[in-house]
């Protein structure tokens, strides 16, 4: 029996390792490309793991002086922080008032917004652009930032809400209005510091919605000056005959190391959020 148990066990972590290679193999791949010249970088000679001679930084200086990518890096981050910012002011009170409230329509306008998280973005292009050109907001950053922020709100309504019906117990909040406070107070004094971890995560999700969105700042910006960066990149590398693959994968690391950074911090909040118990 110790015998059998202990075969499984070396089964078990030999497959676990061979999926965590597997899994960490592309990224690897991504980071070794963007330290090697640009000929070790398309040549097949190079090996797995390259000699030190081929490594260098130029690529990543490349994207800063050739490509001015620190626009595009600013721009993304404006709009990401600032689209999560104003779809949390709004998700906050709306799932509050869903999770907590009984008024007409209720369960109608709820459904409604959950059913546009599952409602494909491409089939909405053109409605969208053409009240954007309306309104004067094609090629300008809080156009971005609007068409995002109604984008990601409808994923926070839904994220919040499940943490306020099922992680708040509704006697915190009978005990606060019999300790001498109203439904407001209650909410910004007691509920809320108790979903700081929901609220961070839904605030991790919108932000990676928004720095990682294509789609809205592809087809309402074509400035340069408004591009993110992860519109840009697929500008950056379009009329090279010689395709840059170091350039390329060096924008692509300084494009993920935001997201990954705002995880770290976040982290031990998203578990929580998540799993619908407050801090």
């Amino acid at each position: 029996m110790l015998n059998d148990n202990r075969r499984s066990r070396v089964l078990l972590y030999a497959g676990i390792t061979a999926f965590a290679l597997f899994a960490i193999v592309p990224y690897y791949w991504v980071i070794r490309t963007s330290f090697l010249t640009n000929i070790a970088a398309i040549s097949p000679d190079t090996g797995f793991i390259p000699a030190l001679s081929q490594f260098t930084l130029e690529s990543y200086t490349q994207i800063w002086d050739r490509f001015a990518f620190v626009t595009f890096f600013r721009n993304s981050i404006i709009v990401s922080v600032t689209a999560t910012i104003i779809s949390l002011f709004f998700a906050i009170p709306g799932a509050y008032a869903f999770a907590r409230l009984d008024f007409p329509g209720r369960k109608v306008l709820f459904y409604t917004a959950v059913f546009t998280i599952m409602f494909p973005w491409i089939v909405l292009t053109i409605p969208v652009y053409e009240v954007f050109y309306f309104l004067n907001l094609v090629n300008t950053l809080p156009g971005v930032i609007i068409a995002l922020s109604i984008f990601v709100l409808p994923q926070n309504i839904w994220l919040l809400q499940g943490f306020f019906r099922q992680g708040i117990p509704e006697n915190i909040e009978e005990a606060a209005l019999i300790d001498g406070h109203n439904e407001l107070t209650a909410f910004l004094r007691i509920v809320l510091p108790l979903s700081l971890p929901a609220v961070a995560a839904a605030a991790l999700f919108a932000f990676l919605t928004a720095w990682n969105n294509f789609l809205w700042v592809f087809v309402l910006t074509t400035d340069e000056s408004v591009r993110t960066a992860t519109v840009a990149i697929y500008y950056i590398l379009g009329s090279d005959v010689l395709r840059e693959w170091n350039v390329l994968m060096a924008s692509l690391v300084l494009l993920v190391a935001p997201p990954v950074i705002f995880y770290g911090l976040s982290r031990r909040y998203v578990g929580e959020g998540l799993g619908g118990t407050p801090k």
